[in-house]
């Protein structure tokens, strides 16, 4: 309600009947966001795109990795997690964040404020809901500094993805995906080497 986007069964069939063109799923990550994508799926929907907050979170404040990771798993337990492509968003700005993204179970990660800052430009209003952000460019923009610019932010991001393949004994992207058992994540860690410690909170917290 109230969006150019989302789960609408009627519009799925009717953009599927005007292209042959891959049709994609927005859903964004609120309450009974499970049970659309489900029903996507089941109309036959074959990319879902997740979104986040700006900041990586939920409505109900639930970090995107374990957003992601239960996207993931609920595929799995379906049976049918090699016929959906899962593309998310929110919270993506570091080049260490798609390899961890990709390890809590996605397919592909999309970029939001990241490419608009790289080009030196300037958001406007809220940065966590995305209804309420802009943003504009600088007005003397050159095409070949800003395709560069471009060009360095992939570059850069690239290298830091093959880094993490290499310390984690992986040969290709693809089989990244899911690889829950070989990441080490800062919050479990903690959890593990101070849960037995009075007065800890918790990794999360």
């Amino acid at each position: 309600p109230g969006r150019p986007w989302g789960w609408d069964c009627s519009g799925f069939e009717a953009a599927c009947d005007a292209t042959d063109a891959i049709v994609a799923v927005r859903i964004a990550f609120e309450e009974g966001w499970q049970d659309l994508m489900s029903n996507a799926i089941d109309s036959g929907a074959k990319v879902i795109h997740l979104l986040a907050d700006l900041h990586g979170e939920d409505s109900d404040g639930t970090f995107v990795s374990e957003l992601f990771k239960e996207a993931h798993m609920m595929l799995i337990e379906q049976g049918r997690r090699d016929q959906v492509t899962l593309i998310g968003a929110g919270g993506i700005v570091g080049a260490d964040h798609v390899p961890k993204a990709i390890i809590s179970g996605l397919d592909v990660t999309a970029l939001d404020l990241p490419v608009l800052f790289a080009l030196q430009g300037r958001s406007h209003g809220s940065l966590r809901e995305r209804s309420l952000v802009s943003g504009t460019l600088p007005k003397n923009l050159d095409e070949t500094w800003a395709q560069q610019r471009l060009t360095n932010l992939c570059g850069s991001w690239r290298d830091q993805l093959l880094e993490i393949l290499g310390a984690m004994g992986v040969r290709e992207v693809r089989r990244l995906r899911g690889e829950f058992g070989r990441s080490m994540l800062v919050s479990h860690l903690e959890d593990e080497a101070f849960e037995e410690i009075a007065g800890y909170v918790g990794g999360s917290c």
